[in-house]
């Protein structure tokens, strides 16, 4: 199961909301915990840039809380993330 991690600041909040709007697709966010956002799901996981109005800068700095997982895509707009194989 994917999951990312979400450092607990106003900038990176749009990704937590997106996540929070999506739970009847099977998101689920858990926190803030430790001064982080928990986000994960079973399967595939993805968000898109622009529907969470990021600037670039915040965009790119996505996973600066953490990962675990595999990043199978990042572009300019959408990233997805999908589970590993690995234990935790």
């Amino acid at each position: 199961m994917p999951r990312i991690h979400v450092v607990d600041v106003p900038e990176f909040r749009p990704v937590v909301d997106s996540a929070k709007a999506r739970e009847a697709d099977g998101y689920r966010v858990i926190g803030p915990r430790k001064g982080y956002f928990t986000i994960e799901k079973a399967g595939e996981m993805s968000f898109n840039r622009k529907d969470m109005k990021l600037p670039p800068a915040i965009w790119y700095g996505i996973f600066t809380g953490g990962l675990n997982g595999e990043i199978s895509s990042f572009g300019r707009e959408v990233v997805t993330i999908i589970g590993t194989n690995q234990p935790l």
